[in-house]
C-alpha cells in the first residue's frame, strides 16, 4: 500500500515539474505549438531616459521578448542597419538628441527598404497644447501606434502584441534579414 502512495506522489511531482517547464517555455515563446515554431520577438527600445529604458526592458524581458537598447535615434538606426537579424518592433521616443529625433528616425526607417516593414510604436511624454505647437500638424508620421508616458505595463504589452499580430504573413519575424 505504501508503494502505491509513493508512486502516486512521484507521478504528481513529475507532472508538476513538467507543467512548470512547459509554462516557462510558453511564456518565453520558445516552444513549438501546434506544429509551428514560436519565436522570441526582438524589440529595440530607442529612448534616452535610462529609467524608462530600465523599467521597460525589465517588463519585456519578463514576458519573453529579446530586447535591445539604443539611447539616440542615430544609435538606433545604426543598430537596425548593422544587425543581421532586424528587430520585429521598435519602441521609439520622440525627443532624444533633438526635439524631433524620433520622428526623423521613423521617417528614415520608412524610406529604407530594409527597415520599412518594421512596425514602430512611438512613446512620448509630449502631451498637451504647448507640445503640439512644436510639430507640424499635417505631417504624416509612419508609426503603427502611439503611447503616452508614463505607460502602464499592461497597456504597453497589449500594444506590442496587437502591433506584432498586425504584421502581414509574408513578413518574416525573428529571422535573419536578406
Amino acid at each position: 500500500m505504501l508503494t502505491i502512495e509513493l508512486i502516486g506522489v512521484l507521478v504528481l511531482l513529475v507532472a508538476l515539474v513538467i507543467y512548470a517547464m512547459v509554462r516557462t517555455q510558453l511564456q518565453r515563446r520558445q516552444l513549438t505549438v501546434f506544429g509551428r515554431a514560436a519565436h522570441r520577438a526582438k524589440i529595440l527600445i530607442v529612448d534616452d531616459d535610462p529609467d524608462f529604458v530600465k523599467i521597460t526592458k525589465k517588463v519585456l524581458d519578463s514576458h519573453g521578448y529579446d530586447v535591445s537598447v539604443a539611447s539616440s535615434g542615430a544609435e538606433g538606426l545604426k543598430i537596425m542597419r548593422s544587425t543581421q537579424v532586424k528587430p520585429d518592433l521598435v519602441l521609439l521616443d520622440i525627443m532624444m538628441d533633438y526635439i524631433t529625433d524620433g520622428l526623423d528616425v521613423s521617417k528614415a526607417m520608412h524610406r529604407d527598404p530594409e527597415l520599412q516593414d518594421i512596425p514602430v510604436v512611438m512613446i512620448t511624454s509630449l502631451t498637451g497644447v504647448r507640445s503640439q505647437e512644436v510639430f507640424p500638424s499635417d505631417e504624416h508620421v509612419p508609426v503603427s501606434a502611439w503611447l503616452n508616458k508614463p505607460v502602464q505595463p499592461k497597456e504597453l504589452l497589449a500594444t506590442i502584441e496587437h502591433t506584432l499580430a498586425a504584421v502581414p504573413e509574408g513578413v518574416p519575424v525573428g529571422v535573419p534579414a536578406v
